[in-house]
């Protein structure tokens, strides 16, 4: 029987580490897919849009002021007692760490009534562990980035990341675009990845030569 190389090991399995903690990516994270957004309760590989169904109250991915790319998306705030925001579920590890981040800009209104939190789930069940408090920046003018830090509680499986605007605390009108939007962690479960797998049929091809 014939082992694999010291070498050859360190490197493809330091590579296939490396792979692993950068390889997780949100799903349109720029919003330049997914036209239109929709409503339908699932946040499972995609932005779930979401609103309080009242006329003015909307969500939509725009080109007018995108950050990168061609679109971004726009968060429209007419009328008082509403709502207008977005999800996507992202696994996660219990115990870890996530970091969700975004950029979002004021193109008019009101600077306040932003409501960015992670809501930690348990998807057997379908049920909400915990939730963090809600990260409500007064938003400027230009693009500015904004960040939420926690660890996964017990039981939890599953990461709903949301960033949604409301007049519940602040007078309408409001009109914010989103755009970047990452998750990054400890805790965060990578999705395979092409080099990943790449260096899987390596490790495979050298086992195969030196038997």
């Amino acid at each position: 029987m014939k082992y694999l190389p010291t070498s050859l090991v360190s490197l493809t399995f330091g590579s296939l580490a490396l792979s692993s903690a950068q390889a997780f990516v949100l799903a349109n994270p720029g919003f330049e897919s997914e036209a239109p957004l929709v409503d339908d309760g699932n946040g499972i590989g995609k932005w779930n849009a979401f609103s309080d169904g009242s006329v003015g109250n909307q969500f939509s991915n725009s080109t007018v002021n995108p950050r990168n790319g061609a679109q971004s998306l726009r968060l429209e705030m007419a009328n008082a007692g509403g709502f207008a925001g977005v999800f996507q579920d992202v696994p996660v590890l219990p115990g870890g760490m996530i970091t969700y981040s975004g950029w979002h800009a004021l193109s008019s209104g009101n600077a306040g009534g932003s409501e960015i939190r992670i809501e930690f789930r348990d998807s057997v069940g379908n049920t909400e562990v915990s939730r963090t408090g809600n990260l409500a920046p007064v938003i400027g003018a230009a693009y500015e980035e904004f960040s939420l830090i926690e660890t996964v509680p017990a039981g939890a499986d599953t990461a709903r990341v949301v960033y949604a605007i409301q007049s519940f605390g602040a007078a309408p009108p409001q009109v914010v675009d989103v755009d970047d939007m990452s998750v990054s962690g400890s805790a965060v479960v990578p999705e395979p990845s092409a080099s990943l797998l790449a260096l899987l049929c390596v490790v495979g091809f050298a086992a195969r030569r030196l038997r």
